[in-house]
């Protein structure tokens, strides 16, 4: 067989499908190689390890949300409304159009009981959707109230993707969002 030509951008983004599928684990660097048709030497040109497979797969995952997802919460000329609607539109996208759940939630899940390996990538996930998600609702929440009603979303929209996963229904998902935008048009005093 023919080896073909990928780039680094290509290999991360074809090992992301693959981890979210199978888990860190289950996964060998054989399976991330075969995936693209890659030798593993071939594969191993490009990454030394698994372990840095991963870690800067979750980089890039991390990098897309940010750019593509949380960035949203700071455009100017959109109401809170229609930021944490668009997130909630795209959000619902990334994790129904793609197999395998949360990537992030998934990996910690795994792995934090093993090894602390990649918890500064995931840290920064969830930070950045944090920070996200209190600049939407600083206005809207009483600062007292704030910090816990995030934490109690991003929990809730986290558990509906395990749901989703579980029953095959994204229905799970879509409901954890739509609540989510119900805390906006609640009294600030909330």
């Amino acid at each position: 067989m023919p080896l073909q030509k990928v780039s680094r951008a290509d290999i991360l983004k074809s090992s992301i499908r693959i981890f979210r599928q199978r888990g860190y684990y289950r996964t060998s660097m054989t399976d991330l190689a075969d995936a693209l048709g890659l030798t593993k030497g071939a594969f191993y040109h490009h990454f030394k390890d698994k372990k840095t497979v991963m870690k800067e797969a979750l980089q890039m995952s991390a990098s897309w949300f940010d750019r593509k997802v949380f960035a949203i919460a700071y455009q100017e000329g959109l109401s809170d409304q229609e930021k944490l609607s668009q997130i909630s539109v795209i959000t619902y996208k990334a994790f129904v159009d793609q197999p395998g759940g949360c990537f992030f939630a998934n990996t910690i899940l795994e792995t934090a009981h093993v090894e602390d390996t990649f918890r500064p990538e995931i840290m920064a996930f969830f930070k950045a959707w944090e920070k996200a998600l209190l600049h939407i609702f600083s206005g809207n929440i009483a600062p007292e109230n704030l910090n816990e009603q995030v934490e109690q979303i991003m929990a809730e929209v986290e558990g509906s993707i395990i749901l989703m996963q579980l029953h095959q229904n994204p229905a799970y998902l879509k409901k954890a969002l739509d609540r989510s935008l119900t805390y906006l048009s609640l009294p600030a005093n909330h």
